[in-house]
């Protein structure tokens, strides 16, 4: 399992921001540091750079980002690159793919619980996600921060010491 300190989920809407959002440009990432106007795209371009945090994963992420985009109208082909390009980005930030057990009861949506069932799985030190009935419940139990993407960037950008745009 990654280090506890290190791993951090993306909610499923995080990926779909990067990828279809407003203001994306995917699949072009900018440097790090980031300084895009799609947060969400900018918390991918942290997690390829596999400096600061290891990106973990679920199949249920990934079948719901496949289902999203191709219910947004993206061929099956372009679905399958941005999937892969995905997996490509979790592989070189050091993260993995974890299909975790049912342990997480405390949300009203069921998707959001299966978010925070891999977060418990890996140990994350935070969930990044757009989803307001999850970052009301930040921190979670107390203990796990639920940011949104631009406060995740700009917490990541500022342990750099890194300007952050406002």
């Amino acid at each position: 399992m990654p280090d506890s300190v290190t791993c951090v989920v993306f909610d499923i809407n995080v990926y779909i921001n990067a990828i279809i959002g407003p203001d994306s440009e995917w699949p072009r990432l900018d440097q790090v540091p980031p300084s895009s106007s799609n947060a969400a795209a900018d918390c991918l371009s942290l997690a390829f750079d596999a400096d600061a945090f290891r990106l973990c994963a679920s199949p249920h992420i990934l079948v719901n980002v496949t289902r999203v985009l191709r219910g947004a109208g993206l061929s099956d082909g372009v679905t399958t690159e941005w999937l892969d390009a995905i997996i490509d980005i979790i592989e070189a930030s050091g993260g993995m793919i974890v299909d975790p057990d049912r342990t997480v009861f405390d949300v009203a949506d069921f998707e959001d619980n299966l978010i925070l069932d891999l977060a418990v799985a890996v140990g994350a030190a935070l969930v990044v996600s757009e989803d307001a009935d999850l970052t009301q419940l930040s921190p979670w139990q107390s203990t796990l921060p639920i940011l949104r993407p631009r406060e995740f960037v700009a917490r990541i950008i500022g342990a750099r010491g890194g300007f952050v745009r406002p």
